[in-house]
């Protein structure tokens, strides 16, 4: 059985915070962060290393409809 990185963990953990906090714009169809690196890195508890978590700003679109979120690939 294999186990689950770490980081991996964490990473998954710092996404999930950003879009429970993000606004989701039904008429425009995208998801807005209402958070910034800094206020993510605020409501983590304990040391994190900086660079699992992703250089978001307020305001930013994290997913639309036409695929051109930050968060999308």
């Amino acid at each position: 059985m294999h186990r689950r990185s770490h980081n991996k963990l964490l990473e998954r953990r710092v996404r999930a915070l950003i879009f429970s906090n993000a606004f989701v714009d039904a008429r425009r169809a995208e998801t807005v962060c209402r958070l910034d690196r800094v206020d993510v890195l605020g409501m983590l508890n304990g040391a994190v290393d900086v660079v699992l978590v992703p250089p978001v700003v307020k305001g930013e679109v994290l997913v639309d409809s036409r695929g051109r979120g930050s968060f999308q690939r």
